[in-house]
């Protein structure tokens, strides 16, 4: 018995390779589309592509199964968001220069304000998500709804952070 906690976690920590293989010459439909997409709309419509490729992949599909594929992708746009946080800070704080004395004043930083909006983000996803998971309370199916919130949730965020370090 006390063997099943640590095959149970080599079994979880083994699984979203087997359900999203990393194929060699293969690209991740995800990556691809973002990288050619050039407004935010087009951005938008590259949520979900990557997972939705990997439940394809899959002959039957269990809900873990489902809830991996997508966990794959969620992986891809937190990695994606922080490079989108960190070139946001970095545009905040080119923002911040010319009101460098009204900011000595006392006046907010952009890259303050940006710090909060980040953190307040963070703690409204989960919220959010575990929200929205709860009307499959007892069902398999909320695990892959909470998947599936974090997944639209994060992506949005990317875009939005992306979108607001280009102007």
């Amino acid at each position: 018995m006390m063997h099943a906690k640590p095959v149970a976690l080599a079994a979880l920590l083994i699984a979203p390779a087997l359900a999203f293989p990393a194929q060699a010459g293969k690209s991740d439909p995800t990556a691809d589309c973002y990288a050619a997409a050039s407004t935010d709309a087009e951005r938008a419509t590259c949520i979900g592509l990557s997972s939705t490729q990997c439940r394809k992949r899959l002959p039957n599909p269990q809900v873990t199964d489902l809830a991996l594929c997508m966990n794959a992708e969620i992986s891809w746009w937190r990695a994606r968001l922080a490079k989108a946080e960190e070139a946001m800070r970095t545009r905040a704080a080119e923002r911040d220069k010319p009101y460098e004395k009204q900011i000595a004043a006392g006046a907010a930083r952009m890259t303050d304000d940006l710090d909060k909006m980040i953190a307040a983000w963070n703690s409204w996803e989960q919220m959010r998500c575990n929200f929205e998971s709860m009307f499959y309370r007892s069902s398999p199916k909320r695990m892959v709804n909470a998947q599936e919130c974090h997944l639209n949730e994060t992506a949005k965020q990317v875009i939005l952070l992306d979108s607001s370090a280009a102007r």
